[in-house]
């Protein structure tokens, strides 16, 4: 699809960021089941673009006409939670989109990333961003694609509800380089700067800004004292309340539900951690990267040991429209081992191996 107009460049414009030496905390069989492929030279454009999905007070999903044809009748609400995938098996993305949700995935499974766990019923215009591609894929990625062997963060699985009633399902790696996976083997990508993951987190980020009312903070975002502590810039505004989100199949509040509005990166010379670090402010679309990574730290330790190299310490602390502050710090000098605000259990906080930050 054509990304290049419009407001869906303004928001997911940017390079994707360089990427670290990740060892996620998947399973053995993770690639059997979530495999990836390389960009086609001709790919299919989903027959999203330019659908908006039009959602009635009682969340029952009314879809615009489009290309002057009126939409099958048949489209559901949007369930409670995700369904059988039996169920889940449409083999396309090219439809009129009217709910869209994240499952939770097997409960103590560390692999998957940190999800709302609402439907997304608005912002569906943003589902245009994705690309079916022609390559359909039954075996290991294909050598060299960005989600080969020990990267790609963690894991995901969306299911999309269409206005024909079909239900898609799509997994993959979080990471912004990483293709999703339909059931039948054929490839979704997402923008580069995004992915599918991200594309659909921006849009949850989205949908839950909409019910807040916008008082930003006016005190000026500062780098952590000890950037080994990014808890301590933390800052609670009134989205704090929102206790939407899965964790290790439960539910659970997410870091920073909604879409960030603006961020810092704070960077350390080698060595100098506790001296004053070169501040640069992030853009809109860099801080709402960092937000959705803050969701998909890639689990795992690492002990560089001769690997371990010269590079700076950076900190990126991002705030939403609320006045809600988190932060995230990477150690490049540690083989990018990264430290989140609000650390979580098996390694969903602390992890190595960060793709949401630009350096």
């Amino acid at each position: 699809m054509d990304r290049g107009t419009g407001d869906l460049e303004a928001l997911l414009r940017g390079g994707l960021a360089d990427r670290a030496e990740d060892v996620p905390a998947a399973p053995g069989d993770l690639y059997e089941r979530v495999l990836a492929g390389h960009r086609s030279r001709r790919r299919r454009s989903a027959a999203l673009a330019g659908v908006v999905a039009a959602v009635v007070a009682a969340a029952v999903v009314v879809p615009f006409v489009l290309d002057g044809r009126a939409p099958d009748r048949t489209a559901a609400p949007a369930p409670a939670a995700c369904i059988d995938t039996a169920d889940a098996t449409r083999d396309s993305i090219e439809g009129t989109p009217v709910w869209v949700r994240f499952c939770p995935g097997d409960e103590g499974y560390t692999a998957p990333a940190e999800a709302p766990s609402d439907a997304l019923t608005t912002h569906l215009d943003l589902l245009a961003g994705l690309d079916e591609l022609d390559e359909v894929y039954a075996g290991g990625p294909p050598p060299g694609y960005p989600c080969g062997e020990l990267s790609g963060g963690r894991t995901y699985e969306v299911q999309i509800g269409f206005a024909d009633g079909g239900v898609a399902t799509l997994v993959g790696d979080t990471d912004p380089g990483c293709t999703g996976r339909l059931g039948d083997g054929r490839l979704v990508r997402g923008p580069d700067t995004v992915g599918v993951y991200g594309l659909v987190m921006t849009a949850f980020g989205r949908q839950y800004a909409d019910g807040f009312a916008s008082s930003p903070s006016t005190e000026p975002l500062v780098c952590p004292a000890d950037p080994r502590d990014p808890d301590s810039v933390d800052v609670d505004g009134a989205s704090a309340s929102l206790d939407t989100g899965y964790l290790l199949g439960e539910r659970s509040p997410m870091v920073m539900p909604l879409t960030a509005v603006r961020g810092i990166v704070c960077t350390w010379p080698f060595g100098a951690e506790d001296g004053e670090p070169a501040v640069r402010e992030l853009t809109p679309e860099e801080a709402e990267r960092v937000r959705i990574g803050l969701h998909a730290v890639p689990g795992g330790t690492a002990d560089c040991g001769r690997f371990a190299s010269p590079e700076p310490t950076r900190a990126a602390v991002v705030e939403d429209r609320t006045g809600t502050r988190r932060a995230v710090t990477i150690l490049g000098s540690e083989c990018s081992a990264v430290i989140r605000s609000d650390a979580g259990p098996y390694g969903l906080g602390n992890g190595v191996g960060f793709a949401w930050l630009d350096r």
